[in-house]
């Protein structure tokens, strides 16, 4: 393995390795930061401490714990059905061994850099090198990168994996295709057992399997055995869940976000605070209002009702909530990097932050004056958005000159799935899960765009001379 990545290096473009070396140098300062950052945490009576984090964070660590314990899944004694258990084992082997949560967010730096070649890698398979490492550098750069990596949480454990399935099947032929895909069905499961979305994402697993040089028939064949394995890996939990809570489903997955998704629906659709609509919704649920207090609502033995009720309302107006949803997926695309970076160091060191209202949140209500005075309103967040729209637009040209490239198409697919699934939660987190594919049609975007740039500058130049 070592050799492996000792040669991958050598390949590397001069440049590349010197951004790869400095860059390497920046993690490691982040990481030993992070952890002086948790001494003073720690001394200020905060919580939780670095590398945990409000919410999901804390909520792993928990698990890790129970695991290392030998108490199973579960957080605190209670049975957890929202999370899968393979984040929770990673955490827990690498701390058992390294003795702290430090060495998880260590290992997971190691793997934003594997991360990062394999993008080059992909990048190299697309279209060439430079779109590769440029790639790859765009995603090491990125402050969302860097404080994932430092955070315990599922997002650099979840990309790794799904993007090194992704380039495994883009190297299989007839002869390694049995040993190949075994590998990349492995790899997908691991995948669907880190995240909960994992199982509402299927189609992602299999659309990499068009790239490959496979007789269609074979591709056929290859997309329903990883779809059958997919969902025969999830009978073990769903039996799990059934025994232990006497509900036979995956995870609570679908409740709990309809339980945070149908009340912004309602107060965008009502013109409501998001706070009258959530108690709305809470109540029309049946469930006790203690349930949802003590957060064990979000078991799997409401799930049932809170997804019923979720569901009708959304039925109902099924038009209105297409428009909210897409509508309030466009953060999906211009994601605040650097507020996202500033807003885990305000939140280790809880520093006070005024809460307003979102300008999606006007975008989706249709009050374009507040949505254009918010986007505008701070201005390097505006700035950073422009960046993306500019990015966005070397991306949409890349696409135009590969159409006739499926390895196009499946990036697209990919990055808008995962947008769509988003909806309302779209955000920096789970953008990061697409950014490989997203970041490979930026480079190309963008190294074509130059190239025609210096053709024009040619033609200028000789017609000038004439």
């Amino acid at each position: 393995m070592l050799f492996k990545i000792k040669k991958e290096m050598e390949s590397f473009s001069r440049w590349f390795r010197i951004i790869v070396f400095i860059l390497g140098l920046v993690y490691l300062s982040l990481w030993i930061f992070s952890i002086n950052l948790s001494y003073i945490q720690k001394d200020n009576g905060f919580e939780p401490l670095l590398p945990g984090a409000p919410e999901d964070s804390v909520g792993y660590i928990l698990i890790s714990e129970s695991l290392i314990n030998g108490n199973g899944l579960s957080q605190n004694g209670k049975i957890e059905t929202l999370r899968g258990f393979a984040y929770p084992l990673f955490a827990a082997i690498i701390k058992t061994i390294g003795g702290s949560y430090f060495a998880v967010t260590l290992a997971q730096i190691i793997l934003v850099f594997i991360s990062a070649f394999i993008i080059r890698r992909i990048g190299i398979v697309f279209s060439g090198k430079n779109v590769g490492e440029i790639a790859a550098t765009i995603f090491l750069v990125n402050p969302v990168t860097m404080t994932l990596s430092l955070l315990i949480l599922t997002d650099v454990f979840f990309l790794f994996l799904f993007t090194l399935g992704f380039y495994l099947i883009t190297t299989i032929n007839d002869k390694n295709m049995f040993r190949k895909m075994c590998l990349v069905i492995s790899l997908f499961i691991l995948v669907i057992y880190v995240r909960g979305m994992g199982i509402f994402a299927l189609p992602i697993f299999m659309a990499p399997i068009l790239v490959t040089k496979l007789s269609f028939k074979l591709q056929t064949k290859l997309m329903a055995i990883v779809l059958v394995s997919l969902l025969l890996s999830t009978i073990p939990a769903i039996v799990r869940n059934y025994i232990r809570t006497g509900v036979a489903n995956f995870n609570g997955f679908e409740s709990v976000n309809l339980s945070w998704i149908v009340p912004k629906f309602i107060a965008s659709v009502d013109n409501i605070s998001e706070k009258l609509a959530t108690e709305s919704f809470q109540e029309a649920t049946g469930v006790p209002k203690e349930a949802w207090d003590d957060l064990s609502a979000y078991d799997l033995q409401y799930a049932s009702q809170i997804s019923k009720v979720g569901e009708k309302i959304i039925l109902e107006h099924p038009f209105s909530y297409i428009k909210f949803h897409l509508v309030s997926s466009v953060p999906f695309l211009f994601p605040s990097s650097i507020l996202f970076m500033k807003d885990a160091y305000d939140k280790a060191l809880k520093q006070p932050r005024s809460i307003k209202s979102s300008a999606i949140n006007a975008l989706a209500s249709g009050d374009w004056k507040t949505f254009y005075i918010s986007i505008k309103e701070v201005w390097w967040k505006f700035a950073e958005r422009v960046c993306w729209l500019l990015a966005l637009l070397l991306g949409v040209f890349a696409v135009w000159k590969g159409r006739r490239n499926v390895l196009v198409w499946v990036f697209v697919f990919i990055s808008g799935y995962f947008m769509i699934l988003s909806g309302p939660a779209a955000g920096p987190r789970l953008s990061f899960q697409a950014w490989p594919y997203m970041f490979i049609l930026f480079a190309s975007g963008g190294i074509q765009m130059f190239q025609k740039f210096i053709v024009w500058k040619e033609k200028f130049v000789k017609k000038k001379q004439l």
